[in-house]
């Protein structure tokens, strides 16, 4: 596939003030689209405020932010971070130290790595370099990779906290489902083909690639891109497992139905900014719980470049976290803060008017839909 050759630093509109959980916001608050998402449109009423208090150039957010900004109480805020997720996915029998180990045994990852690799990516791109999750070297190492699985099950069981009676595969299941479901009455109702050709940018360990290629048996194939080798390492040592039609490893993500039938998958090392589609080739383009990670203007740099590999028709498709979510704007101090605190990138997402951007560069019919309390699936498609 040939690399594209746009250019991705102009954009349409006036930029967003930059901003980050490291640095307290110096610029004026963004002006916000007179109408965004009507109620109609929501699976649930919207809240009063557009984003929580603990982001942004807040008072509130800024006292959060000189904590993280203070090595000592970062260092602490790190442990309990990890603490809160593992509590959480351990709460419902998943073996966070147990799947780690195993991971750890399966020394053929290394040749993957060294296959997959494009060294011509580098350099990466500095917001890509910062502290993730509690890791120093961020997405780019084994420990962070092994431990998608484990964090993947805990964030379905905190969505869904109030069904203790739920095991974690059913959180999980009942999660995705709402967010997959919401794309394809939005695809029914515009009247837009079904995908074929899937594009998920970001894909991670290839989780959520996984769980598309479920969703969409009938697509031609669906590629995961992703910059961190080590995560794809991880995707395709079980994409080569299935193949070979061996047992997937003990609590995998998405579960394996028997008979259960799936699209072709594909991963390839890329920049979701840069990625090796050619113009127009995709029928559909989605980041799974990438946004919140990235500043403001690499969300629009990944809005512009969807638009340039989407077909006509073609849906680009955001399930992130919800600023608008009560559920989020809500949580207890010791919570918002340990969240802030690994992702440092917050105050440039939760900032940052998706559905206004989309518009921006053309998209057509965007809307949000509010798939459960915390969550959110932001839709729009390329003109005919």
């Amino acid at each position: 596939m040939a690399n594209p050759s746009t250019a991705l630093g102009s954009r349409a509109g006036q930029r967003l003030p930059s901003c980050s959980a490291r640095n307290v916001f110096s610029a004026r608050k963004p002006q916000r689209a007179v109408s965004v998402v009507t109620r109609a449109q929501m699976m649930t009423s919207a809240p009063d405020r557009e984003k929580p208090e603990w982001t942004g150039d807040s008072v509130l957010s800024r006292v959060v932010n000189w904590a993280i900004g203070n090595p000592a109480l970062y260092g602490v805020m790190k442990v309990f971070a990890k603490k809160a997720m593992k509590s959480s996915a351990e709460s419902r029998g998943i073996l966070w130290d147990a799947h780690v180990a195993d991971m750890q045994k399966r020394k053929e990852l290394e040749a993957i790595k060294s296959e997959l690799e494009d060294p011509t990516l580098q350099p990466y791109p500095p917001y890509y370099m910062v502290p993730f999750h509690a890791y120093r070297t961020g997405n780019l190492e084994w420990l962070a990779a092994f431990e998608v699985q484990p964090a993947t099950y805990a964030m379905g069981i905190r969505t869904f906290k109030a069904n203790p009676e739920w095991s974690a595969e059913k959180c999980f299941v009942e999660m995705r489902s709402r967010m997959t479901d919401a794309i394809k009455a939005y695809v029914a109702r515009h009247g837009l083909r079904s995908p074929s050709l899937i594009a998920d940018m970001g894909c991670s360990t290839g989780i959520s690639t996984r769980w598309f290629a479920q969703q969409f048996p009938d697509a031609q194939q669906i590629t995961g891109l992703d910059l961190s080798t080590y995560f794809l390492s991880v995707a395709e040592w079980e994409r080569r497992r299935a193949e070979q039609g061996q047992q997937p490893p003990a609590q995998s993500l998405p579960p394996v139905r028997p008979g259960q039938r799936s699209a072709p998958i594909k991963y390839v090392h890329g920049m979701c900014e840069r990625s090796p589609f050619a113009d127009g080739s995709q029928d559909m383009v989605v980041f799974n719980f990438v946004t919140h990670e990235c500043p403001q203007a690499a969300i629009d740099d990944f809005i512009a470049e969807s638009m340039r590999v989407l077909r006509p028709g073609g849906v680009l498709t955001f399930i992130d976290n919800n600023p608008r979510s009560k559920t989020i704007q809500n949580l207890p101090p010791y919570l918002f803060t340990l969240m802030k605190s690994t992702e440092p990138w917050s105050d440039e997402y939760y900032s940052y008017d998706l559905e206004a951007g989309m518009r921006r560069a053309g998209f057509k019919e965007v809307v949000t839909e509010e798939t459960d309390h915390r969550h959110r699936t932001v839709m729009g498609y390329k003109p005919l």
